[in-house]
């Protein structure tokens, strides 16, 4: 088989053979495939063979039997793995003739939110809101007189307290606090004097209290030594009883006898 021609070879690693990836369909084969008016005429029908005319010259050496079948599959420089129908071809266009794309009226005072809802100026909405701003406007005056009156109302409840209150700071200033001062003093040294004479007499009254536990020690130890006397005494008597009684009763024994 006779070799490709250079343009045909846009990658050596690849092969020209048609695969069966899908590829999308080359932006050369759509010039002039733009979207017409809906009203102009419909376009004439194109022959099968439109493309021919891009189709690059050959030369005469690469010529050889299969010449044919190779340009019936590579009809231009960029392969197209769909085969160009005409009849599909006027379809896609007069489908693309009925297509509107969306159009917006940009005047004054309107944006795209407002047209995608529907408000256009000299519509009812636009009415109706108009009068809603008249009636907002009407009772603007009421909702003013309205709030002076809570002012007023405000001012005549708390101008009358406040003043109170800083009369009432005046006089604790000027009145009270000076005697409450004096008065806190006095208390303070009364309380101060009466701790004095309550820690003295507790330090006397502690003092009573240690003497008072000496004595009754004191007391104790002269009450054991008075009980040792007390029981020497007695074994004393019945020594001194035994040595009398007994030669008596002996001489009564012997007269007895």
């Amino acid at each position: 088989m006779a070799p490709y021609p250079k343009f045909l070879k846009k990658n050596k690693n690849k092969s020209p053979v048609p695969s069966t990836t899908t590829f999308k369909r080359s932006p050369l084969l759509y010039r002039g495939r733009v979207a017409r008016n809906r009203n102009a005429a419909a376009p004439e029908p194109r022959a099968g063979l439109r493309y021919e005319k891009h189709l690059p010259t050959i030369p005469e050496h690469f010529a050889s039997p299969d010449r044919d079948r190779r340009r019936s599959h590579f009809s231009s420089a960029y392969y197209d793995p769909f085969p160009f129908d005409a009849d599909q071809d006027l379809d896609e266009e007069a489908d693309e003739d009925d297509f509107e794309p969306p159009t917006f009226n940009w005047v004054d005072e309107e944006t795209l939110v407002e047209d995608l809802s529907g408000r256009k100026s000299g519509t009812e909405q636009d009415d109706e809101d108009v009068k809603l701003n008249s009636l907002a406007d009407s009772i603007q005056t009421s909702f003013t007189g309205y709030s002076k009156e809570l002012i007023a109302d405000v001012a005549d409840n708390l101008v009358p307290a406040v003043n109170c209150v800083r009369r009432a700071y005046q006089v604790l200033n000027d009145q009270v606090d000076d005697s409450f001062a004096l008065g806190v003093l006095e208390f303070d040294e009364a309380c101060q004097k009466f701790e004095t004479i309550a820690i003295s007499g507790h330090n006397e009254l502690k003092k009573a209290c240690n003497a008072s536990k000496a004595r009754i020690q004191d007391l104790l130890k002269q009450l054991e030594e008075a009980h040792v006397r007390r029981d020497q005494l007695w074994v004393d008597f019945e020594k001194a009883l035994d040595e009398i009684i007994n030669p008596a009763i002996d001489v009564g024994q012997d007269a007895s006898s």
